[in-house]
């Protein structure tokens, strides 16, 4: 059988066991950051290690206004609204008939992309408690070249948690013998330096 691959792992109950997740991860964007264009998939020379990244689960931490940036942008995917390309030129991201009102959102994803005639880009805007998830590759590992993706410069702080999930068991990169309780009193020292209360 299946060592974990696809949608098993851990308990046969269908979920993805722990086993198959690397370490969450925090990560604070201060003012005027961002992660430029990338796919969040494993290079070849360093699938032994738990096979490729089949999920990305992202969950923002705070809130981001359009104004503030932030946004999560995909290059190849659209948002899920209709979509014509006419409507795009005239700066409308809806055919006239929606009964939805206008975004801001997608009139400035529209505004970027006019001149290329392009639909716009998927862009996901940071929510307190919301939760991305994305399959940077197929069930049978080959990456997904659609999930090209970047943090947009962030005109104040973001802080999202994310995790990966492996098509099979996945070793966390902590080198044997390191424990969170060794660390406790240096991250408090960190902590007070950088001014956190």
């Amino acid at each position: 059988g299946d060592s974990g691959g696809g949608n098993g792992g851990g308990g046969g109950g269908g979920g993805v066991g722990l086993e198959r997740m690397e370490e969450p991860q925090i990560v604070r964007y201060r003012t005027g950051e961002e992660f430029s264009w990338h796919y969040d998939e494993i290079p070849s020379s360093q699938l032994s290690n738990g096979g490729q990244r089949q999920a990305t689960l992202l969950v923002y931490l705070n809130d981001l206004d359009e104004d503030q940036g932030g946004g999560t942008v995909f290059r190849d995917l659209t948002p899920p609204i209709p979509y014509d390309r006419d409507d795009a030129i005239d700066n409308e991201t809806r055919p006239s008939s929606s009964k939805r009102s206008k975004s801001k959102h997608s009139i400035n994803n529209t505004h970027t992309n006019q001149h290329q005639h392009q639909p716009p880009q998927l862009t996901v805007r940071p929510k307190t408690g919301m939760a991305l998830l994305f399959f940077p590759s197929f069930r049978d590992g080959t990456p997904d070249i659609r999930t090209l993706h970047k943090g947009e410069v962030a005109l104040s702080q973001k802080m999202i948690a994310q995790v990966w999930v492996h098509e099979r068991e996945y070793r966390a990169g902590v080198p044997e013998g390191n424990r969170q309780e060794d660390a406790v009193e240096g991250v408090e020292r960190e902590r007070e330096r950088l001014g956190f209360r």
